[in-house]
């Protein structure tokens, strides 16, 4: 369930069905966002941490992640869940 969560944070729910690093195009630049988490009993994460080598990128990160609401199907185990996000310039 873990693996599936995490294929639908960086790929699907937050790019709605693009990869992450082609949605970002303002501001278009290099950078990791490294982030930990974990599930509130009504679906919605909740930051523990967050590390960035932009504050542009860890803005963006956050407003992503807060619009995530997981489904009651994804039983939240408290367990505290650690995801880098790469992104990269475009050509």
């Amino acid at each position: 369930m873990l693996t599936l969560f995490l294929a639908l944070v960086s790929s699907e729910v937050l790019s709605q069905g693009k990869p992450v690093k082609t949605e970002i195009q303002q501001p278009n630049m290099d950078g990791l966002v490294e982030v930990s988490f974990k599930i509130d009993a009504t679906g919605k994460i909740q930051i523990v941490h967050i590390n960035s080598t932009s504050p542009q990128l860890t803005e963006y990160v956050v407003n992503k992640l807060s619009k995530i609401k997981l489904s009651n199907d994804t039983a939240p185990d408290g367990k505290v869940v650690t995801y880098r996000f790469v992104f990269k310039k475009q050509a």
